[in-house]
């Protein structure tokens, strides 16, 4: 019979039986549309888990939100209503102080890049997510991140008094307020609908977003700032995963691993594809000076990275 294993340390310890066919399934939730990027990525765990485990443990993926906002995900692995999660990293910032790192304007130019550093320094990575209660699986990629308007953006100029949606992240309110734009912290789930009905006059987005939400529908004007590399992190509670066999333990670091490096690739491969997509399906796309956002960007650095943990994650990534 199949068992739903909760993230809660004291349920997953009484599961003590040997490894059996089907005995493990994961809870996972995330708030992208099904089949977009980032669900790819977490089918490709699924189905590397499968393998390692001859099946004996899987995912069971919950796409588009339906367990709740970033923030209702994060707090249900912490409380263990929820076995794994996978958010922007600009949510799991607030409870990983250290990820702060990964929410910095202009830190990484390509997709490529930004994966060779965090599998360089994976120890560093996992030991930080252990020091604040969280197992670290993998680290997706939710691309290069623009900026996607009711309106076109030829420059940094054109922001001023402008309502953009943010994430709900300090360092992302204080960049967007920085380029001159009123940001507009919101979850992701509410957002098409405001900018349909002209509550914010744009967002901050990544290529895959703007495809996969439809965002060009109600949005049509995409700028390419590419001010953010933005990750996507899988985690499950510490405590939960240490319960676990070993031999779990292992094929869950494994498959997160491989699927993480395997959708990193995939989302770097789709970004020009889908701005050719854009344009055919009628988008104006529009290439800002990068370098005015540049050097309003450059004061974050020293005002959000505060901490000794913050500060040698940094040192690593850029070194």
């Amino acid at each position: 019979m199949l068992k739903r294993l909760f993230a809660s340390a004291a349920l997953v310890a009484a599961v003590e039986s040997p490894l059996a066919a089907q005995e493990y399934k994961f809870k996972i939730g995330h708030t992208n549309a099904a089949d977009e990027v980032q669900d790819k990525g977490l089918q490709k765990m699924r189905e590397l888990l499968e393998a390692k485990t001859n099946g004996g443990a899987t995912l069971e993926i919950f796409p588009g939100g339906q367990l709740g906002d970033e923030s209702q995900l994060i707090e249900g692995v912490m409380l263990g209503s929820i076995d794994m999660s996978m958010t922007s990293n600009a949510l799991l910032s607030n409870y990983v102080e250290d990820y702060k790192v990964f929410d910095m304007p202009f830190l990484f130019p390509s997709i490529g890049e930004l994966g060779g550093k965090i599998d360089a320094n994976w120890d560093l990575m996992e030991a930080s997510a252990n020091n604040f209660g969280f197992q670290l699986l993998g680290v997706h990629s939710s691309g290069l991140r623009h900026l996607m308007t009711k309106k076109p953006v030829e420059g940094i100029g054109d922001l001023a008094g402008l309502k953009i949606r943010t994430m709900q992240n300090p360092v992302h309110v204080e960049a967007w307020r920085a380029y001159g734009a009123n940001p507009t912290p919101m979850s992701y789930n509410e957002l098409y609908g405001a900018l349909q009905s002209g509550v914010v006059d744009g967002a901050e987005a990544a290529s895959t977003g703007y495809d996969g939400m439809k965002f060009y529908e109600v949005a049509p004007d995409f700028a390419q700032v590419g001010w953010l590399n933005m990750t996507a992190p899988v985690v499950m509670q510490k405590g939960a995963f240490d319960a676990l066999p070993e031999n779990i333990q292992t094929a869950l670091m494994e498959a997160g691993r491989e699927a993480a490096a395997w959708e990193r690739g995939y989302v770097e491969d789709q970004e020009q594809p889908l701005i050719d997509k854009f344009k055919a399906a009628g988008a104006n796309i529009t290439q800002p000076d990068p370098v005015p956002f540049r050097e309003a960007s450059k004061p974050l650095y020293e005002s959000q990275l505060t901490t000794a943990g913050q500060q040698a994650l940094l040192k690593v990534m850029t070194e």
